[in-house]
């Protein structure tokens, strides 16, 4: 039941996005070392040059699954040949952007593949993102209202 429903959010929700707003994100960068930041709902990483940040809501959510394949293809080696990612919602997702973005800078080599430096970074990144998670939720000041 649950890949019937990741196929029908992908055709109705990501499709249609990304097709609203084919070739919108940046193709070069300005800058000569953009800076890298974590994107907490997708559970992935950005840098500043992408455009996530100034696009459309609608983009940034459809892109979650590709944000997260991506930075797995960085963090993990030989990832993308592992059998289990082979049908996976972000694995389609992924290249269905590339489909619509094909020029994108996001998808430059450098910044879809294995990268042990880059992985353990991410790795530290990942762990004080859920540090920082966790002390906000674990926390007797956070008051929530009903």
């Amino acid at each position: 039941m649950g890949k019937i429903v990741e196929k029908i959010i992908q055709d109705l929700f990501i499709r249609k996005a990304f097709k609203k707003y084919k070739n919108s994100l940046p193709t070069k960068s300005d800058s000569e070392n953009p800076k890298m930041d974590y994107h907490v709902l997708a559970d992935a990483v950005v840098w500043e040059d992408e455009g996530i940040e100034k696009c459309n809501p609608k983009l940034e959510n459809a892109l979650r699954y590709a944000l997260n394949y991506r930075t797995k293809l960085i963090v993990n080696e030989n990832f993308e040949t592992q059998k289990e990612n082979s049908k996976s919602i972000e694995k389609r997702t992924f290249k269905l952007a590339k489909k619509y973005f094909p020029n994108w800078v996001g998808f430059n080599e450098n910044r879809c593949s294995y990268n042990p430096e880059l992985s353990d970074r991410i790795k530290r990144i990942r762990k004080v993102s859920e540090w920082k998670i966790d002390k906000l939720m674990n926390s007797d000041d956070t008051e929530f209202e009903y």
